[in-house]
């Protein structure tokens, strides 16, 4: 098939856009010159989680202005699916025009991105509220967390090792020592298919356990072992934002009120901190804080 080219237009009519994109992640936000916002083609998919390292830079052409006509030019397959689809400016104020980023399709069916390249969102910035615990463990904490969570809780838990596949696991199976070599995922949630992605607690009930890094203060210490613990209590569906089930949030609240009686307040902001090992890594700075 023959290349397409598409103008980008607004539901209003608009065909002036700001740009927000973020190429090499293949995602982007347009907002036209009546202030509607639009996410760029399957942008949708990845928008809550790019968010998370904030705002997606605007674009500016060199003689300042910050409003573009966009050109979308598509490439397809031969079976008449889209295999690429190139983003091009033109800047409103000096025409001047330029390839901004290519989108690489790789999934069936894509009649919608020619269809509907454009994606209303009413309010963008939005993003899911999420849950982050940082632990200075030693590897047997970790290892009981796990297991309150399995045996007490009756979570099913799953295994990612880098490189491979997630499966399914029992609690004899994981390795915590000398540490943890793998990201765990828990969750109370029964029938769940094996999750897949590299964040599959930003959108499903798991709890994730992952780390450790390793933190070397001193030459004279051995080093310590910083563990993670997150999970969302909202989640993006279509152009909502919604609730975890109050199944799952039960378990998590479970989870955190273990985890802040197992581990008294260090002083740090969402934190479990072993304190002997906190006090062990930081004895000088916790002193001199008292």
């Amino acid at each position: 098939m023959e290349n397409q080219r598409t103008i980008c237009e607004c539901s209003c009519g608009s065909q002036q856009f700001q740009v927000r994109l973020k190429s090499d992640e293949q995602v982007g936000l347009l907002t036209c010159s009546e202030g509607h916002h639009s996410l760029l083609l399957d942008s949708r998919d990845y928008w809550a989680d790019i968010l998370q390292s904030g705002r997606p830079k605007q674009l500016r052409c060199k003689c300042g202005s910050k409003l573009f006509a966009i050109m979308l030019i598509y490439e397809f397959r031969d079976t008449g699916d889209v295999r690429t689809v190139e983003v091009f400016s033109t800047c409103h104020a000096c025409a001047h025009g330029q390839s901004r980023a290519l989108f690489e399709i790789k999934y069936s069916p894509t009649e919608e991105l020619v269809k509907s390249p454009l994606d209303p969102i009413e309010k963008p910035w939005m993003q899911p509220k999420r849950r982050e615990i940082t632990a200075y463990w030693k590897p047997n904490d970790a290892e009981s967390f796990a297991r309150y969570l399995v045996v007490s809780l009756g979570a099913n838990v799953i295994q990612h090792v880098p490189k491979f596949e997630m499966a399914a696991c029992k609690i004899e199976d994981i390795d915590f020592y000398p540490e943890l070599k793998s990201t765990l995922y828990f969750t109370n949630i029964k029938g769940l298919d094996i999750p897949k992605g590299l964040y599959p607690e930003r959108s499903a009930p798991y709890i994730r356990l992952y780390g450790p890094l390793h933190i070397m203060l001193k030459l004279d210490r051995e080093p310590g072992y910083l563990y993670y613990v997150d999970y969302s209590l909202e989640v993006v569906r279509g152009a909502d934002i919604v609730k975890q089930s109050a199944e799952f949030l039960a378990f998590a609240q479970s989870a955190v009120v273990w985890l802040s009686q197992k581990f008294p307040p260090t002083g740090r902001k969402y934190s479990a901190d072993n304190p002997e090992e906190y006090k062990r890594l930081f004895g000088d700075r916790v002193s001199n804080r008292k």
